[in-house]
């Protein structure tokens, strides 16, 4: 017994003495070997997470650090202030106000652009002749950048020669210097915005209606369903998860509204129509307050985190 266990003990320190020789780049190709489909993949990925962690990860990162610091982002360093960029938000200026003023013109917007893009969408869908021209038509304005949009609109509203106060002046009308009002330059806001993004709306329900089963209607009519019950039980139904998509991505695009502000109304008349973001670029560009734009910014992105989880949530609950 004692011999066959020795014999044991000689194979054992045998085996680990040859396991223990494979040569280290033996082992590496048997787990490159082992694992080479992950390596392939991240291979490809690679490029592109790179591209996301400069671009996005570190720069959301360096956004949350300087709101806790005040920086010029010309002079020094970095100083650590802690919630004092927080507390002047929610406390000083109008940084409450304009938030609000963000919210309730993306709330507009976004009413405006699903109901006028939901109703293009249905009678595209229904059109033969001439269907691909017309979508492009629609989809145009999204393409077109926002400077000459501005161009065209600052053209229209000029108070000395504009083409809207020709036209006022034509039809024995007093004409209205639209810059000095803070209701026409907020009317003018929210045209000029759904105008220029519900092609994009049109578009998405668009392929949202084509994608309908047909055999859905036809159950419809064969139950003696009119086309307002179809459109109310079939067709609202079926473009659900898209509208949930296309409210939640308007919810993050309300506080984003930059564009129109800063080319056409630069936030005027007296503030009346800044908003957020616009008041951040201040901020950050005109007064070299980093630290109180990166707070901004950390501000809006929790509201807008909550809000889009939040209709997340009640979008699901309302499908169970």
């Amino acid at each position: 017994m004692s011999r066959l266990n020795m014999k044991n003990r000689e194979i054992a320190s045998t085996g680990g003495a040859v396991s223990a020789g494979i040569p280290p780049s033996s082992r590496m190709q048997k787990w490159i070997h082992r694992h080479r489909e992950g390596i392939v993949g991240y291979s490809i990925l690679s490029p592109m997470l790179l591209y996301f962690a400069i671009f996005a990860i570190f720069p959301a990162l360096f956004v949350i650090y300087l709101s806790f610091t005040e920086w010029t982002g010309i002079n020094g360093l970095p100083a650590w202030v802690g919630l004092k960029n927080f507390r002047a938000f929610f406390t000083q200026g109008d940084y409450v106000e304009t938030l609000v003023r963000a919210g309730v013109y993306g709330i507009i917007i976004l009413f405006f652009s699903l109901i006028i893009g939901l109703l293009i969408a249905l009678l595209l869908n229904q059109a033969r002749f001439g269907s691909g021209a017309i979508r492009t038509i629609w989809y145009l304005p999204v393409l077109v950048s926002f400077a000459v949009v501005a161009q065209m609109v600052t053209t229209l509203l000029n108070p000395v020669d504009g083409l809207a106060k020709q036209m006022m002046i034509r039809f024995g009308m007093e004409p209205i210097v639209f810059q000095e009002s803070a209701l026409w330059m907020s009317f003018w806001l929210i045209v000029i915005t759904v105008w220029k993004g519900v092609g994009g709306t049109v578009i998405i329900y668009l392929a949202g209606l084509q994608g309908i089963d047909t055999t859905l209607y036809e159950a419809a009519k064969v139950d003696g369903a009119n086309r307002l019950n179809m459109f109310w039980h079939v067709t609202i139904p079926s473009l659900r998860p898209i509208t949930m998509f296309l409210l939640i991505t308007g919810i993050i695009g309300s506080f984003q509204i930059f564009e129109p502000v800063q080319l056409i109304t630069y936030g005027g008349p007296h503030g009346e129509t800044n908003i957020i973001l616009f008041r951040i670029y201040q901020d950050a560009f005109q007064s070299f307050n980093f630290g109180m734009a990166s707070a901004s910014s950390v501000v809006v992105l929790v509201v807008t985190l909550i809000l889009s989880v939040a209709q997340y949530r009640v979008s699901q609950r309302k499908v169970t």
